[in-house]
């Protein structure tokens, strides 16, 4: 018994006296580890590599680089962004990101790590190949789509604070270049007013209007009443202008009563009732007057006219003076 407890005690001496170089060597030799996300993805998905690197101490390295192989493999892309918002990697931790858009079975291809040891020679550590299957995002026969990832999100571009700024400095100062030169202008001299053309007489507006009327089509299209309107306002109008009385808003009867207050006499009175009572009959007591009453109507508009109007006489000149001028109206 004591015997064969001695030889077991040696032989296991005696094999962990053999793997010292063995594990003096490995740690001596730098390592990768290459761990996917996943080894089956669908096409399209963007497959998380984790890559650890490990060398001895005081061994520097440099980081890894995709190996090309004979296989299909996939195509690897530097993430610099940890995954899920974890805190920045260690040196020596890398992520990449894997894609690929057939189906089939391809490869993340090896990464070599040029790394060199303390007081050493610069060497080469290679990681085997990992096989990934790429299946269709269909579910079998069914041809039902499966569940695809969401995209993935990129961050669009920065703001360009700098050019906003520039373009915001431009526009104030030609801004304030327009302001400048608004205010060194001078003022446009003010033309002067052009002097207002006469006015005509009341007599000669009312002239002017009766022709007017007696040219228009009302009495061609049978309108009479439309006519004896139009004719009598512009009687009244030539009464207010020229006796500063109130005439188209008042009745027939007022008018009257106000010419008499301002004495234009006892004809102008009475064709002017004879003219008034004559229209208010068309006016309003649907009256249809024959052709010479139609005429006889006009000549009354103008008679009043005629008799009431302002009329100029010049008069002699004194003896030594300036002529003077007398404005006479005919008071009856």
């Amino acid at each position: 018994m004591r015997r064969t407890a001695v030889r077991r005690v040696f032989c296991i001496a005696v094999l962990c006296l053999a793997t010292l170089p063995l594990r003096a060597a490995e740690d001596a030799a730098a390592q990768i580890k290459v761990i996917p996300g996943t080894t089956r993805a669908t096409v399209g998905d963007r497959i998380l590599v984790r890559v650890e690197v490990i060398v001895p101490k005081g061994a520097t390295f440099q980081p890894p680089a995709p190996v090309a192989g004979e296989k299909p493999s996939l195509s690897l892309e530097p993430d610099t962004a940890p995954p899920g918002g974890e805190t920045p990697p260690a040196k020596n931790l890398f992520y990449f990101r894997a894609q690929a858009f057939e189906t089939g079975t391809v490869q993340i291809p090896g990464l070599s790590v040029a790394w060199t040891p303390a007081g050493g020679q610069q060497e080469i550590v290679t990681s085997e190949p990992i096989p990934v299957e790429i299946v269709s995002v269909l579910k079998g026969s069914g041809q039902d789509p499966a569940d695809l990832k969401p995209p993935a999100e990129i961050a669009g571009p920065p703001f360009p604070w700098l050019w906003a700024a520039l373009g915001a400095a431009v526009l104030a100062a030609v801004i304030a270049l327009l302001v400048y030169l608004k205010r060194r202008q001078r003022a446009p001299p003010e033309l002067a007013a052009l002097p207002a053309a006469p006015a005509l007489p009341p007599h000669e507006l009312a002239y002017r209007e009766m022709e007017r009327l007696l040219a228009s089509a009302l009495l061609r299209e049978g309108k009479i009443k439309q006519f004896h309107v139009e004719l009598s306002e512009i009687v009244k109008r030539y009464l207010a202008a020229r006796f500063g009385i109130e005439a188209m808003e008042r009745t027939s009867w007022e008018v009257l009563e106000d010419l008499k207050a301002v004495r234009v006499g006892s004809e102008p009175q009475a064709v002017a009732r004879e003219f008034l009572g004559g229209t208010d009959l068309v006016k309003f007591a649907r009256y249809r007057p024959v052709e010479d009453e139609i005429r006889r109507s006009v000549d009354r508009a103008y008679r009043l006219v005629d008799l009431t109007k302002v009329v100029a006489v010049p008069p002699a000149a004194p003896p030594g003076g300036e002529p003077t001028a007398a404005i006479a109206g005919s008071a009856g």
